[in-house]
């Protein structure tokens, strides 16, 4: 997916907000929000959204002097969610549809993005009863379930943390249909799911953990570790969450299924999903249906 003028508008908002989070200081406040505003007339809109911001988060941490600008807060998110986790279990047992129902539930942990809400604003047992009760916006959950039947090796994308404890329940009963692999971030970067985070949410005991490479947000091809593509490029399904992963994958070559939360007017344009509603998007049939 290819940048827009709104996408830096957004990426000014996101280094305040993340400045904001390191520390109080105004004027290292405005040092950031000048040292990415100085980049924008260089940054290629034919670029993601994702990988135009990775400057900023840079920066905010290099000024801040810190690795992990959001590392309270993702601790915090991750205690939050597994106080939930038994209570997504007992939705999935009772389900007669019980990895439709546990897709579902993922769909909804994607609410949890400190890169776009602020923590007051995330409400999952909301988001929970929402995505359940209602239909997807974009549903290829038939079309999955059948690939699915003819699935040796499928690569789970992970988003954030907190939201971890979301895939856990899904790749749970994906693991009873094909082996998963999760693939975290390689270094921090926002809320973004590290190793220690899923070791955290119990993640690395249900499943192989990977990285991919660095501080990426979604799965930027070009910056990639060569080792993730190539799995990437064998996966007999990849499952994308979230919009970063929706931004860097959404055209990749591969059988890729992206599952999030529309959480921008420009997701929501370039999807055909409205903003606020839940996805799940196999980019091949969209491609198939573009060009009938």
């Amino acid at each position: 997916m290819e940048a827009s003028l709104e996408c830096l508008e957004c990426i000014l908002r996101q280094t305040l907000r993340a400045a904001r989070i390191a520390g109080d200081d105004v004027d290292k406040q405005r040092q950031a929000l000048d040292g990415v505003a100085k980049e924008i007339p260089f940054m290629n809109l034919k670029r993601s959204p994702a990988e135009l911001s990775l400057g900023a988060y840079q920066l905010v941490n290099q000024i801040y002097n810190t690795c992990d600008v959001y590392k309270t807060m993702k601790l915090e998110q991750n205690k939050m969610a597994l106080c939930l986790e038994n209570e997504l279990e007992e939705l999935v047992r009772k389900s007669t549809a019980p990895l439709a129902t546990a897709i579902r539930l993922a769909a909804a942990g994607n609410i949890i993005d400190l890169g776009i809400l602020q923590a007051h604003e995330i409400d999952p047992r909301e988001a929970i009863q929402q995505v359940l009760n209602g239909p997807l916006a974009i549903d290829h959950t038939e079309l999955f379930l059948r690939d699915l039947e003819h699935c040796e090796e499928l690569l789970y994308l992970l988003d954030n943390a907190g939201e971890i404890v979301f895939d856990k329940v899904l790749i749970r009963e994906l693991k009873k249909h094909t082996r998963v692999t999760a693939v975290v971030k390689g270094e921090p970067i926002i809320n973004d799911a590290c190793v220690e985070d899923a070791e955290q949410a119990g993640l690395t005991a249900i499943c192989e953990v990977i990285d991919n490479g660095g501080p990426f947000i979604g799965t930027p091809i070009p910056l990639i570790n060569p080792h993730l593509l190539k799995r990437m490029e064998s996966a007999d399904i990849i499952v994308g969450k979230g919009q970063g992963n929706y931004e860097t994958v959404d055209d990749f070559n591969g059988n890729v299924y992206l599952l999030l939360k529309i959480k921008c007017e420009i997701v929501s344009r370039h999807s055909g999903a409205p903003l606020g509603s839940a996805a799940f998007i196999s980019t091949r049939k969209r491609a198939r249906n573009s060009d009938d």
